[in-house]
């Protein structure tokens, strides 16, 4: 892969963050659950059957990357998506929802970790791996400049009504499926083409956790990255509940949930000022910041919760930047999407236990 194609293969990803985020069907599915009357509670549960169907498929999806090409489980995630958005648009209920966040986890599934080790693996073909801190960067920024914008226009999501909301995201999604197509697959995946599909699934699976089995230090990255992702999607989430509980404007909310996202900018761009801060010190800092966070919710208080948001996005995309420049530095490239896959499985297994715990805790609040 010559430097033009790497710049290439690294703008569609670009691009396809931007579309696979900026539906505000997707940003918005929290009050357009609660516009349709269903429950904090209910919202919860919703959340745990993600990360119950996260938790049983995310390994898998990370070892279908490993074993059959990111680029197609990327095409995947895209097609579970557009699954997602049928259901919830077409048939009514809340088992419906259920099926619907089921697809939307799966689409999670294939994403996760393809989409890194494309680019990593990318990079490194053409002994660029460096500049891998500044793509997570960018990409990251992406991911929050499109989600703020889709959060932003969260109140258009509930005025257009459920149904249009989920078509328009149909429609994006294939927009993002014409760019995924026009990727090339890492040439680790191409190498092994030849090789039977036993041999290459047992050749992932042997040398993914024989990697995991040696390296409590990896575990531990794992595990500090998905407690502070944790507290932040939960707050990020529920603020959009409970703010409108303060009393403000209905027309202030998506701005606000807006200004929260932008916290996530600014922790993408420190990320790259703390190379030589160590990830335990770093670990501390972000926590304390996220539980802070956490705590503003119970103010009452519009300015502070909305600063409480701000500041635990800045804490997650801090710590989750330094974490998967790190993972990946340490990861094997045979097994990259698989081991970056068991982060997002722990990210679920915190979640499975956190979702309805804070639906039931921010119910009171």
């Amino acid at each position: 892969m010559s430097k033009n194609s790497t710049k290439k293969q690294l703008t569609l990803l670009y691009i396809s963050n931007f579309i696979s985020n900026i539906s505000i069907a997707g940003a918005a599915w929290v009050l357009l659950l609660v516009s349709d009357g269903y429950s904090l509670i209910q919202v919860g549960f919703a959340e745990t059957v993600f990360h119950i169907v996260s938790l049983m498929a995310e390994i898998p999806s990370g070892m279908f990357a490993d074993v059959f090409g990111r680029k197609k489980s990327l095409i995947v995630s895209c097609m579970m998506w557009m699954c997602s958005a049928l259901v919830r648009g077409f048939i009514p209920g809340f088992a419906a929802v259920c099926v619907s966040i089921g697809f939307s986890a799966l689409s999670y599934n294939f994403a996760s970790g393809s989409d890194s080790a494309l680019a990593y693996d990318s990079l490194l073909e053409e002994g660029q791996e460096s500049k891998y801190d500044r793509y997570i960067s960018t990409q990251t920024t992406i991911y929050r400049i499109s989600n703020g914008l889709a959060t932003l226009f969260a109140g258009a999501a509930v005025i257009m009504g459920n149904r249009n909301a989920q078509t328009l995201s149909l429609g994006l999604s294939l927009i993002n499926m014409i760019f995924l197509l026009s990727l090339r697959e890492n040439k680790v995946i191409l190498n092994k083409a030849g090789e039977s599909l036993g041999k290459r699934i047992r050749d992932v699976y042997r040398g993914a956790f024989s990697f995991l089995k040696g390296n409590k230090k990896v575990a531990g990255l794992i595990f500090r990255n998905a407690l502070v992702g944790g507290i932040d999607v939960l707050l990020l989430f529920f603020l959009q509940a409970k703010l409108p509980m303060t009393g403000i404007p209905d027309w202030t909310l998506g701005p606000l949930l807006f200004i929260m996202s932008m916290g996530g900018i600014l922790g993408a761009l420190a990320a790259r000022k703390v190379k030589k801060v160590t990830l335990g010190k770093l670990f501390i800092f972000c926590i304390s910041l996220a539980l802070i966070g956490l705590a503003s919710e119970f103010t009452g208080i519009w300015y502070l919760m909305t600063l409480g948001g701000f500041a635990t996005a800045f804490a997650d995309d801090l710590i989750q930047i330094r974490s998967d420049i790190a993972l990946n530095q340490m990861v094997p490239a045979e097994q990259r999407a698989t081991l970056i896959s068991v982060n997002s499985f722990c990210f679920s297994v915190l979640m499975i236990v956190m979702s309805p715990l804070a639906g039931f805790v921010f119910s009171l609040g």
